[in-house]
């Protein structure tokens, strides 16, 4: 496997030993897509287990799938964070092992020999839980040749992979200390409610710990990842969606559940299961989730990347194309993309501020109307000159005191004689 430009794994064929027998190409899903395939049933559901669910991106049904492949004497693969923190898929034999593969991680994870390992596993007739992204599903399938009835496949509906490079030029820049002193990450923690996820780093440094958490919209490597610009190319034109993967079941967060199933909605997360075949149905423990049937075309409608690609960010070239040459990812990503949602409203409301204050020193003179010790300036049109300095205390931008469709803005100052202005 190599490297590109943009930090994307490729695998490289070795011209010396290529025989062009095309075997490669035989079994590579994009070349070779299958044709798609409808669910048998859909369910929203969700782990009774509370804490499992509270480490877990969306409902924790992962883990419950897991679990019974565990407790049959089978093995599961899943995607697990390396030292340096990329990710890999790698297997576990054990219950405990399962939480490294809860919560989402947004890099395309190295598939190592885990290919080989579940067709070793598989020949033995052990039953193996082989989980990945669409994509990795379908190379499995193609791998095998062949259906094996201990197999069970469980993909997720995937938004794309981002760079693995523009992560670790990321961590880089926001642990000083470098990548092994970060303790944990999690890309959908969940402090502020499944909706709202948070993308939470934790490290150490100078024998002290330290955890920096930002809603999602407002960190930058986030944001560069769901605005599409630092996805893998195929991501653009997936040949694995719409059940082409051939997975037995597909897991996904129920986007939209306040509104097709209020009564599963805590906000503490609620799984979506595209069940596709008979033996993925067969595999659910119901009695271990809370759940409900529901409709692939109420599931679509609020998730539509189960069928639909990502489309590229119209920077996406440019942002790559600098990247190499950046000694800030910081700013390249806010150069970009822009400010985030919390940058503009704070720029907005600094902006409003320094203009409130200004009008008020100005239009201090003008129709006053004293009452007591406070004096109401308005607008005449015209705009006179104070000579006297104030501080301002505070602004109201939609006053409704004279109604709410003749609005004023107030501003009080901190003044001896406490005048307040009111500017329609």
């Amino acid at each position: 496997m190599v490297e590109d430009n943009e930090g994307f794994l490729y695998p490289k064929v070795d011209t010396n030993l290529c025989i062009d027998c095309q075997a490669c190409v035989k079994v590579c899903p994009f070349h070779n897509p299958a044709e798609e395939a409808k669910p048998k049933n859909v369910y929203a559901a969700l782990n009774k287990n509370e804490e499992i669910r509270r480490d877990s991106s969306s409902g924790g049904v992962f883990t419950i799938l897991a679990e019974k492949v565990i407790n049959e004497g089978g093995v599961v693969f899943g995607a697990k964070f390396t030292d340096d923190w990329q990710v890999e898929i790698v297997p576990t034999e054990t219950t405990d092992g399962l939480a490294a593969f809860r919560g989402s991680k947004y890099l395309q994870a190295k598939m190592g020999n885990s290919l080989s390992l579940a067709k070793k596993y598989l020949k033995e007739g052990r039953k193996v839980l082989f989980s990945g992204t669409p994509c990795q599903i379908a190379g499995l399938k193609h791998y095998l040749r062949k259906d094996y009835e201990n197999l069970l496949a469980v993909d997720f509906v995937c938004h794309g992979v981002p760079s693995p490079k523009v992560w670790s030029i990321y961590l880089d820049e926001v642990t000083q200390a470098g990548k092994r002193a970060i303790s944990d990450v999690k890309f959908r923690d969940k402090p502020n409610g499944w909706k709202r996820f948070n993308f939470t780093l934790s490290y150490d440094e100078k024998d002290k710990s330290y955890t920096m958490s930002s809603y999602n919209g407002d960190n930058h490597f986030m944001r560069a990842f769901l605005s599409d610009m630092i996805l893998r190319t195929s991501c653009y034109n997936c040949q694995a969606k719409c059940g082409r993967s051939k997975s037995d079941i597909t897991i996904a967060d129920y986007w939209g559940i306040d509104q097709v199933h209020p009564q599963m909605d805590d906000d503490k997360g609620t799984s979506l299961l595209i069940v596709r075949t008979d033996k993925g149905q067969q595999a659910l423990d119901f009695i271990q989730m809370a759940y409900t049937a529901s409709t692939y075309d109420d599931a679509f409608r609020f998730n539509p990347a189960i069928e639909k690609s990502a489309v590229p960010h119209h920077m996406r070239a440019d942002f790559f194309k600098r990247l190499d040459t950046t000694k800030d990812l910081i700013k390249l990503i806010d150069k970009e993309l822009g400010p985030s949602l919390k940058q503009r409203i704070k720029d907005l409301y600094h902006r409003c501020r320094h203009k409130a204050k200004v009008l008020a020193l100005h239009l201090l003179g003008g129709g006053n109307q004293e009452r007591g010790n406070t004096t109401t300036v308005r607008n005449t049109g015209v705009v006179p000159v104070c000579n006297k300095e104030f501080g301002v205390k505070a602004i109201s931008f939609r006053n409704k005191g004279q109604g709410w469709k003749r609005y004023t803005m107030d501003v009080t100052l901190r003044s001896e004689d406490k005048r307040s202005i009111k500017h329609p």
